[in-house]
Order: structure tokens, then C-alpha cells, then sequence
């Protein structure tokens, strides 16, 4: 089988000759895998499965300029990423947000229907027709409380609830907008980022996730599986009370399933047969603090626990920067040697 068919059957359920592997790696992580493997070709070198393309702007558009070392995106969030945030990982920071107040008044969303989207998608099939390709989009959350500021969303949840109904649409009408696009450009998957845990339980209680955001969801997980996508949703932290509810509107893998926070072979017992996991191995755990036979252990046990498929073995989250090499190594070694 190749990387791309080994991956769609095991998220779909069917038969598999080994099971997938895929890699998230933090810049200081894939330094050391390059220094070790001596090439940057880390997903050849890794075996890694799966390939990333995703959505620019429009065509013609024109960002307002953002302050040395900051980038503003198109919705006109600022961001930063400093030397400090390299040193545990490649997360940024959000410096600044359009939306002041708890309205749209005088807001323009960006089109997503706007042509040109996804114009860079087919160059990455042609360059890896092999591997499963998977296109990044952000989800309901994050885009919105970085519209907000994260604070003052949260607030709006419970004090401004209408705003953010509204908000949630809005973001939904982008995001199946944007989805279209990539209808007949050979991608595979849609992965939607949206971090909805702590590590003990939602950031919001389960009944208002369902009343303001099941049914957006259920909207945009539509537009992608009518175009053939495999839907995919990212959320670190614990979600377990929603598992049910991503499963019920559409979801048809769940990542990074943070063996931390959630119980991973519940997870796998309760709803394996309706959903595919992404994920388990211990990126706060295992694979910084582990030793190389912890890591081979806690491998071949996910490999063992998810052997019928429905699974696609990844560290759960991008390897944090302090990550000894050997342990990255080693499940790399522990992946490959299901192929003999």
C-alpha cells in the first residue's frame, strides 16, 4: 500500500497492512532529526504518512501592515512570534484584535468564497501524489476569541451570547466557503483547529458548546465530506464530553486524543468503531521525559490496542524542544518495523 492509501483505509476502517504514522515537530525538534538523519528530508527519513497543504489568501489581496516582527492576518488579528516562544515550541501571541467591543458593526468579514484560495493545493499533490495530503483550516474557536482577545471572549460567552452566536455563524459561512474551493484539487482530509480543553474539562460547559456551536460545526464538516474530504478536527486537552456530539454531526477523526488528559483506551473502547483517533503518544509526558524503552513501550502498546485500525499513530501535539532525538527516533523505528 502507499502512505496514502495505508491512511485512508486505516481512518476509514479497512483493511490495513501496518498502521500510519504522521510526525507534528517543533523547529527545535526537526533540527535535531535533521542533524541526525543528515538530510532535511525529514518525511522521508521519518516515514511520515501524511503531507500538509492549505488555503492562502485571495488572489490580489493586500494584508494592512503590521509592526516590525508581528504579522496581521487577514481577519486583522496580530500576531508575534519571539526568540522566547522558539525556545518551547512555535506557538505565537496574539498582540492585538479588531474587535474592541461585543459587535460586528462596521466589521468586514473576509469573503471566503473570494477565488484564488486554493491555488497552491494541486502543486503539493503533484510533488507527493503518495501521500495522504491534508489541508490545515482554523475551526470556530480560535479564529473568533483571536478576533476578540481570548479574555474578553470568554466573557462574551456567557455575557454576550447573541454577539457570539452571530460570530460563530459568520465564521462558519467562511469556513464552507473556503472548504469549496478545494473541490477537485486531490487533497484528502481537512484538518479544523480549534483547542477547546483544559486538561480536566471544556473551557466551556458541554450544553453551551452544543447550543452555540454543534450545529455550525455539523454546517462545516458538511461542505467538506460533500466534496469528498475526510473531516478532521484538532483539539488539545481533554473534550471526552463532546466525543460523542464531533461524532454525531460529522466528525470522522479526532485529534491529538492527549493520553495526559484523556483515557485513551476508553476512548478506543467507547467510540472506536464510529470515529478514528489521531494522536496518543504522550507529548507532555512520554516523549520528553520518557526514556527511549519508554517510549518503545508506549508505542507498540497504541499500535497493539488500535492493531484493526481506526488510527493514526502521532505524538500528541508537535514534539516540545527540549525532546531527546533518540525518542523521536525510536518511534520511528517502532512504526517502521510493522513493515518488516
Amino acid at each position: 500500500m502507499t502512505k496514502r492509501e495505508r491512511l485512508l483505509a486505516s481512518v476509514r476502517h479497512g483493511a490495513i497492512d501496518a498502521l500510519p504514522w504522521q510526525f507534528d515537530l517543533t523547529s527545535a525538534v526537526a533540527r535535531k532529526l535533521v542533524a541526525y538523519y543528515g538530510t532535511d528530508d525529514l518525511r522521508e527519513a521519518t516515514g511520515d504518512h501524511m503531507v500538509w497543504g492549505g488555503f492562502g489568501e485571495p488572489r490580489g489581496h493586500v494584508s494592512e501592515p503590521a509592526p516590525e516582527g508581528m504579522y496581521r492576518n487577514e481577519f486583522g488579528s496580530v500576531w508575534a512570534r519571539t526568540a522566547r516562544d522558539l525556545t518551547v515550541g512555535d506557538w505565537g501571541e496574539l498582540v492585538d484584535y479588531p474587535l474592541k467591543t461585543p459587535s460586528l458593526d462596521g466589521y468586514a468579514f473576509p469573503d471566503g468564497a473570494a477565488e484564488g484560495r486554493a491555488d497552491g493545493i494541486p502543486g503539493v499533490r503533484a510533488a507527493y501524489p503518495d501521500h495522504f495530503l491534508t489541508l490545515g483550516m482554523p475551526g470556530l474557536f480560535e479564529p473568533a476569541w483571536a478576533l476578540c482577545g481570548f479574555e474578553n471572549y470568554l466573557g462574551y460567552l456567557m455575557g454576550e451570547p447573541k454577539f457570539v452566536e452571530e460570530m460563530t455563524v459568520r465564521l462558519a459561512d467562511y469556513a464552507c466557503a473556503v472548504v469549496a474551493q478545494a473541490e477537485g484539487m486531490g487533497a484528502d482530509g481537512v484538518r479544523f483547529g480549534d483547542d477547546w480543553g483544559f486538561q480536566d474539562r471544556l473551557m466551556v460547559r458541554p450544553e453551551v458548546w452544543r447550543r452555540i456551536f454543534k450545529e455550525q460545526y455539523r454546517r462545516i464538516f458538511e461542505a467538506a465530506r460533500k466534496i469528498g474530504l475526510v473531516v478532521m478536527i484538532h483539539s488539545c486537552g481533554n473534550i471526552t464530553d463532546i466525543v460523542p456530539d464531533l461524532i454525531e454531526v460529522g466528525c470522522e477523526v479526532i485529534h491529538p486524543l492527549q493520553p495526559e488528559v484523556m483515557d485513551v483506551e476508553w476512548c478506543a473502547r467507547e467510540y472506536g468503531k464510529d470515529v478514528a483517533f489521531w494522536g496518543g503518544l504522550g507529548s507532555q509526558s512520554t516523549i520528553p521525559l520518557g526514556t527511549v524503552e519508554d517510549v518503545r513501550r508506549e508505542v507498540s502498546h497504541w499500535l497493539s490496542l488500535f492493531a484493526d485500525g481506526g488510527y493514526v499513530l502521532a505524538p500528541a501535539g508537535a514534539a516540545p524542544a527540549d525532546t531527546p532525538v533518540e525518542n523521536v527516533v525510536a518511534i520511528v523505528e517502532e512504526a517502521r518495523a510493522q513493515l518488516g
